[in-house]
């Protein structure tokens, strides 16, 4: 029979766990549109760079570096690279400032004990009230930039 501290301890793992993948899947997507726009600016770069060194003056050679710079096939596809990396970049961060809250839901799920159970919701409390205060709030942040 499930008691009212599991019921707890289990619906709060859960929407400790729903919370961070949605926050996840948002900054992954974040991410993932700042990598890919880095990805294509930077190969735009590395193409401009290139066509812009000779190993000896030709003008046939002059013109085909050119045409490899500004006919690239392989452009998209540096840009879908860095939007799928930057996506898992964005969910890595998110897990790791947030790996205790991860931690407690996840022993809050396993937990077969009440003292497990009862350390799991404070530990998530504590840890979700810790990342409220320290990034939702302008409590520590410095806020005089103008004096020394």
């Amino acid at each position: 029979m499930a008691t009212i501290s599991g019921i707890a301890t289990k619906t709060a793992s859960v929407l400790g766990l729903a919370s961070i993948a949605i926050e996840a899947h948002d900054l992954g997507k974040r991410h993932s549109r700042n990598c890919g726009a880095r990805a294509s600016a930077d190969k735009f770069v590395r193409d401009e760079i290139g066509a812009s060194k000779l190993n000896y003056p030709s003008a046939k050679h002059a013109a085909s570096k050119k045409f490899f710079a500004n006919c690239d096939f392989t452009d998209k596809l540096f840009e879908i690279g860095g939007r799928v990396g930057g996506y898992f970049l964005g969910i890595g961060e998110c897990i790791k400032n947030n790996i205790f809250t991860v931690a407690f839901s996840a022993m809050g799920l396993i937990a077969k004990t009440k003292p497990t159970k009862i350390i799991a919701l404070i530990g998530m409390a504590a840890s979700l009230i810790f990342d409220t205060v320290l990034n939702g709030t302008s409590i520590f942040e410095r806020k005089d930039y103008l004096d020394k």
